[in-house]
């Protein structure tokens, strides 16, 4: 079905799922930092993270689609996926490749999702899908339980990818909202941010809860704004992303937030983290997004003043609180 697979994006994500599928294709996996490349090559895992055995993958730093390719999976940061696509774009849509996005996030220069993004370098026609919900690497790696939702307009396509997918301890569901699916997994990143703080803070679980069904609700109005359908936030990769971003040990976002909310300015919680936190930069296009059209989002707004305008997170907290009251619809 999928024979030939390859993956771009040596990072822990891009790793683990390349893992998985060399189980059943001949996966080659690709990395563009030549530093990160030569350690891939030498360990069989990324820097800081031996939970996988890159031995059955073939690693590359230069990469070529050729004709036999059956599939392009995608694991960059966001915010290198429109020029990762260009790159290789010739090759996949002279094949017809179907394309796998893995990364989530809002590019910042046009606030668009990564489906669109892929749209724009492929074209509307090209068979694309979304694969996204609770799933942190650092547990699938080790085979414990996951579910995640893999969507695209293409049934068919969604159909093959949840058959590659499907392990014992990996359950995959098919989807037709690819939007809702691909922004679900972005938003939720800016709103785990905010967990952190509220974690940092030592608010407790009362006001956790509250900011974060505060924070869905933003989720929501943004996502069906942009065209993704309400009853996917509800979904794997709405709620169920939320929650584990929020609440897990291993969420760059929520670690992220909590190195602020007890006083480290971005540049120190970044070092801290030691890895990209997507967050902090769909935080950039989500601010510009809400305010040019006017959606109310008064969590995501006070989550991008603590990153980038140096708001006090308990300062952000109380201008929260202090809004005017109004039905809980609103």
């Amino acid at each position: 079905m999928f024979e030939n697979i390859i993956i771009l994006g040596g990072g822990c994500w891009g790793a683990t799922i390349a893992e998985i599928l060399a189980e059943n294709s001949t996966v080659t996996l690709w990395e563009y930092s030549l530093k990160k490349y030569n350690y891939l090559k030498k360990n069989f895992h990324p820097q800081n993270f031996p939970y996988v055995n890159l031995r059955k993958v073939k690693i590359k730093n230069v990469i070529k689609i050729a004709s036999g390719t059956n599939l392009v999976v995608v694991a960059t940061p966001a915010q290198n996926v429109r020029a990762t696509l260009v790159m290789v774009s010739s090759e996949v849509k002279k094949y017809s490749v179907p394309v796998l996005i893995l990364s989530k996030g809002v590019e910042i220069t046009t606030m668009k999702s990564m489906d669109m993004v892929c749209e724009d370098v492929l074209g509307r026609k090209h068979p694309i899908a979304v694969c996204s919900g609770p799933s942190h690497a650092e547990e699938l790696c080790r085979r414990r339980l996951t579910s995640v939702v893999i969507a695209s307009k293409n049934a068919t396509l969604a159909k093959k990818l949840v058959e590659i997918f499907k392990r014992p301890y990996l359950r995959p569901y098919m989807q037709t909202d690819i939007r809702g699916v691909a922004l679900g997994g972005a938003l939720k990143n800016v709103i785990a941010i905010a967990a952190g703080i509220c974690d940092g803070l030592g608010l407790g679980i009362n006001a956790k809860a509250a900011l974060l069904t505060r924070g869905l609700a933003e989720m929501v109005r943004v996502g069906v704004s942009m065209g993704g359908e309400l009853r996917t936030f509800s979904g794997l990769s709405g709620v169920g992303d939320l929650m584990v971003t929020s609440f897990s040990q291993y969420s760059r976002n929520r670690n992220l937030g909590e190195a602020l909310g007890k006083g480290l300015t971005l540049d120190a919680a970044k070092k801290k983290i030691k890895t990209t936190a997507e967050g902090a930069e769909t935080a950039k296009a989500l601010y510009k997004l809400t305010r040019s059209s006017k959606i109310p989002a008064p969590i995501t707004e006070e989550v991008y003043r603590i990153l980038y305008k140096k708001r006090p997170p308990a300062t952000a907290i109380e201008k929260l609180m202090q809004r005017p009251v109004k039905s809980e619809e609103e």
